[in-house]
């Protein structure tokens, strides 16, 4: 994929990852918590996907980020993955609010670090 493919790709994954959180707080809202479980382990294959291609987008273009980047990828999959684990080995009847609002917030900063690169992106590849 070209570049520009790839930014593609990474908006349209942004756009999934949003749904999923704003389901997330419904579920979370209505206390069906496998709907939450669902969610939260789709939300994971998407983020997991995401990176993927935005490691390989940093690649491409030779990102003087990409480390920064990579480091944060690994941190949200990894908080992630412990949200789920929690849920599921001591069985919660539910997912606080608050994690809901930690995705969110999490979302928001890998929405705006995307946006520097796709910035670098731009610039690269003119």
């Amino acid at each position: 994929m070209t570049p520009k493919q790839l930014v593609s790709t990474t908006s349209s994954d942004h756009a999934e990852m949003s749904g999923l959180v704003e389901s997330l707080r419904a579920a979370v809202d209505s206390g069906d918590r496998d709907l939450m479980q669902s969610l939260l382990t789709k939300l994971l294959i998407v983020e997991v996907r995401h990176y993927a291609t935005e490691e390989a987008l940093m690649r491409a273009v030779a990102y003087d980020q990409a480390d920064a980047h990579n480091r944060e990828h690994a941190a949200m999959v990894d908080t992630l993955t412990r949200i789920i684990e929690t849920l599921v080995v001591e069985n919660l009847a539910s997912v606080s609010p608050q994690v809901v609002a930690h995705l969110e917030t999490a979302l928001a900063h890998m929405i705006d670090a995307d946006r520097e690169l796709n910035h670098f992106v731009s610039a690269s590849t003119g």
